[in-house]
């Protein structure tokens, strides 16, 4: 690992962090309630309450989902295309994400999972359909070109979300979904950060 990864660790306060993801994932919540209030979205009916089922298929989709991402993140050792979405990371998320604690997983997982799929599935998935949304998942993990691995493997995990919404008619079991694998993702970075010596 190069010691890049350090440099940016030394430079990130975990409470701007934390701050600032709740900023913009409570922007995106208020967005798509005003989105849903101005269209033909009915959001409303796509969270009414958690059924057992919901929890279960959430439970397993998102504990599914995660262990494809770290499998991925694995064979980017031996398979060169996967080496970029393996170097973003080592280089660019374990480092900031090293720091975390347990509580701050917990919290930044239900709030991205929660506000998240209401805008992506509840509202764009609703107004424009599935490949629209999940295309503008995988762009909101893709600042850059750079990233283009790591946005691709979102607008892959953008079309499971999106299919689980098809098929349930519910938003909870994708929420669940997101937020039990970014828990276990984040899990996996932090680990892997201390393991590095990043912090």
């Amino acid at each position: 690992m190069s010691e890049q990864p350090n440099e940016v660790a030394k430079n990130i306060d975990r409470v701007a962090l934390l701050q600032l993801t709740i900023f913009v994932e409570a922007f995106i919540l208020l967005g798509a309630t005003f989105w849903s209030r101005v269209s033909e979205v009915r959001l409303l009916e796509l969270i009414d309450e958690v059924q057992t089922p919901d929890l279960l298929l959430g439970l397993g989709a998102g504990v599914a989902l995660s262990a494809v991402s770290i499998f991925l993140f694995w064979l980017g050792k031996y398979f060169k295309p996967l080496g970029d979405l393996r170097s973003i990371v080592v280089d660019q998320l374990a480092p900031i994400f090293c720091q975390l604690t347990w509580s701050d997983i917990f919290v930044l997982a239900l709030v991205s999972g929660f506000c998240e799929e209401v805008m992506f599935r509840g509202v764009v998935q609703q107004q424009f359909g599935l490949w629209w949304a999940s295309l503008a998942f995988g762009l909101f993990h893709c600042p850059s070109l750079k990233h283009l691995s790591y946005g691709l493997w979102a607008l892959a995990a953008g079309l499971l979300l999106g299919y689980i919404v098809i098929y349930t008619g519910s938003l909870w079991p994708a929420i669940i979904t997101h937020a039990v694998s970014n828990v276990l993702s984040l899990v996996f970075l932090r680990r892997a950060g201390r393991q590095a010596g990043i912090v």
